[in-house]
C-alpha cells in the first residue's frame, strides 16, 4: 500500500538512529514490514499500518495477524507501528499484547506521537525492549 511505503519514509527520518531495513518478501506470508535495531544491540521487526485506530486489527491481513499471534509468543520486538490519518498520529502497539483471534477487543498503544513530531515516546518504547520474556 502506498501509505505504508510513506509511513516506512517517516521512520527512516525519525526512527534514523534505530537503522530501519525495510523488508519485501514473498517467502514468509505475514512477515514484518521493518527490521530495526536499538542501542542494545535488540533486532526489532515492526509491520506498518495506515488506518483508524480503532480499525487496527480489522486492517491485518490473515497471514500477518497469524504470524503476530504465533512469534508474539517467542519474542519480545514485536511491534505494530501504526499512522491514523484522521487524528494525524502515529502509534506502537506490541504484538504480545494484543489478543489477534478477537478483532473486537481493542488496546491501548504502548507510546503514540503527534505525526509531525520527533517520535520521542515511540522511540522509548524501542530503546526499552525487555531481553527476556517473563519467566524465561
Amino acid at each position: 500500500m502506498a501509505n505504508e511505503k510513506n509511513l516506512y519514509k517517516s521512520v527512516k527520518e525519525k526512527l534514523k538512529d534505530f537503522y530501519p531495513i525495510r523488508i519485501e518478501t514473498t517467502t514468509i506470508n505475514g512477515f514484518t514490514d521493518l527490521i530495526l535495531f536499538n542501542k542494545s544491540k535488540e533486532v526489532l521487526f515492526v509491520e506498518c499500518k495506515v488506518c483508524n485506530s480503532s480499525k487496527l486489527l480489522q486492517s491485518l491481513r490473515p497471514h500477518q495477524k497469524a504470524f503476530h499471534h504465533k512469534y508474539s509468543k517467542i519474542m519480545n520486538g514485536l511491534f505494530i507501528l501504526q499512522r491514523d490519518l484522521i487524528a494525524r498520529k502515529v502509534f506502537l502497539y506490541r504484538s504480545q499484547e494484543l489478543n489477534f483471534l478477537d478483532e473486537k477487543n481493542h488496546k491501548e498503544p504502548i507510546a503514540e506521537d503527534d505525526f509531525a513530531s520527533e517520535w520521542c515516546a515511540i522511540s522509548a518504547q524501542l530503546e526499552n525492549v525487555p531481553q527476556h520474556m517473563g519467566g524465561q
